[in-house]
């Protein structure tokens, strides 16, 4: 190939006549078209293409006719109704090769083989963080999936706007992160006999009712709550759990032993709300 024709090919297929560097060497170039796989849409010739992956913009990972994916897989799922276009297409999308991109299952049988794709039940780890739960149906799926994890070790629920746990259990639980929600009181916690490591940090928790029974809870983040303005408050959380270790990534000191007389006795101070605003 002639060094005016490799300049040629170029400016064709890329568009520059910036050459210089190309045409000093000597080994052939092999130019590839990016997009000449691509079709404009028909009614609007100027329009942006679309990719081939189109076809699966509204695909879930269990909806694929071929897959070996399962829910304990996913790192980071997250909750999405599709649009109604969606179904309508459902069984007839094809790929490029005119294989059928999804299932053909219908009824129970579609949901039975999500069930057992999804496979939360042997979840260790699941993370189902910023999902918008004030959407109906996300928050319906959602509930439903925290209701599955009853295997779960460690647990990531940051960001979700959620108020209450307290109907779910999570019996192996040993790490949960609830960071970043609109908790009020120990007492919404979902069942977590094993939980070592329990963060809730910027959440909305005021009072120590509860507490008490994170019997196993070895290191507790509660930065960002208003019960951190209580006067005492390392004090106190020390005396309710004696088994904990760290709080707010402090590890227990002397002086977290050490109760204040000035605002009266222990028993006193469990029960008020005073607060101090440094």
């Amino acid at each position: 190939m002639s060094e005016s024709s490799l300049q040629t090919d170029i400016s064709h297929e890329t568009g520059t006549t910036d050459t210089g560097q190309l045409a000093s060497t000597s080994i052939p170039l092999a130019i590839v078209p990016a997009y000449k796989h691509l079709k404009q849409a028909k009614d609007s010739p100027g329009s942006v293409p679309q990719l081939p992956s189109h076809r699966f913009q509204y695909s879930v990972w269990h909806d694929l006719r071929v897959v070996s994916i399962k829910g304990t897989d996913l790192k980071a799922p997250r909750i999405r109704e599709g649009p109604d276009e969606k179904e309508e297409a459902f069984y007839s999308l094809k790929d490029e090769d005119n294989q059928y991109i999804h299932h053909n299952l219908h009824g129970r049988r579609r949901i039975t083989h999500q069930t057992t794709m999804e496979n939360w039940e042997q979840a260790k780890s699941a993370s189902f963080c910023y999902q918008d739960l004030s959407d109906a149906y996300q928050r319906k799926h959602f509930q439903n999936i925290l209701g599955r994890l009853r295997n779960v070790e460690q647990l990531y629920l940051v960001d979700n706007g959620m108020q209450y746990l307290y109907s779910y259990s999570f019996p192996k639980c040993e790490v949960l992160n609830i960071n970043n929600n609109y908790i009020s009181s120990f007492k919404y916690l979902p069942s977590i006999p094993k939980v070592k490591l329990l963060t809730m940090e910027d959440n909305d928790v005021d009072n120590f009712k509860g507490l008490g029974n994170l019997k196993s809870v070895e290191d507790l983040y509660l930065r960002g709550n208003p019960i951190t303005f209580l006067i005492n408050y390392r004090q106190r959380v020390f005396q309710m759990l004696p088994q904990l270790k760290r709080l707010d990534g402090i590890p227990r000191l002397q002086s977290d032993l050490e109760f204040d007389p000035e605002y009266g006795d222990m028993d006193d101070s469990m029960n008020d709300s005073s607060c101090v605003i440094l």
